[in-house]
């Protein structure tokens, strides 16, 4: 992916850690360091990336999808916040709650059991990606995902999206 096409997709505190990252003799200490976890908080936050990518399956991202988005978020936020119990990573309590929400409430859509709740069916369908997109309690977890994002980033999503348009 060139540098503009980044520029393009993710917003600036994205696209500023990936161009200075160095994996050399890197140690994740903070939440800002786990840049995979907060893209995916972002993707989980931006309808238009979803529809785009995950529905219309447009380059440079073509293959991203609910699936991959979903094991991404929930293995990476599962590690985070064991490791900030633990005393490795360091956040804030309102970071660490804030994510903990967030976890939860993808967990329980993702794995709703509810055998009446038509989102059941939806995940064993292939190609099923935009009616997840369009389900009232997917846009509820994205409009939190946005809030989290934007407590853990320091990025205000919506000047980013008036500065882009």
């Amino acid at each position: 992916m060139t540098p503009e096409e980044r520029r393009d997709i993710y917003p600036p505190f994205i696209v500023s850690e990936i161009e200075k990252e160095d994996p050399e003799d890197f140690v994740a200490k903070k939440i800002t360091d786990f840049l995979q976890l907060l893209r995916v908080i972002w993707v989980i936050s931006n309808k238009d990336y979803q529809e785009r990518f995950w529905v219309r399956q447009e380059l440079p991202m073509r293959g991203d999808n609910y699936m991959e988005t979903m094991e991404t978020f929930l293995g990476d936020g599962e590690a985070v916040l064991e490791a900030n119990e633990a005393g490795r990573v360091s956040m804030t309590p309102k970071q660490r709650e804030m994510l903990t929400t967030l976890y939860d409430m993808v967990e329980d859509f993702d794995g709703d059991p509810n055998p009446l709740c038509p989102i059941d069916t939806m995940f064993d369908k292939p190609d099923n990606d935009a009616e997840i997109i369009s389900h009232p309690d997917w846009e509820k977890i994205r409009q939190y995902a946005k809030l989290v994002y934007e407590e853990l980033s320091g990025d205000d999503l919506d000047r980013w999206e008036s500065e882009r348009k």
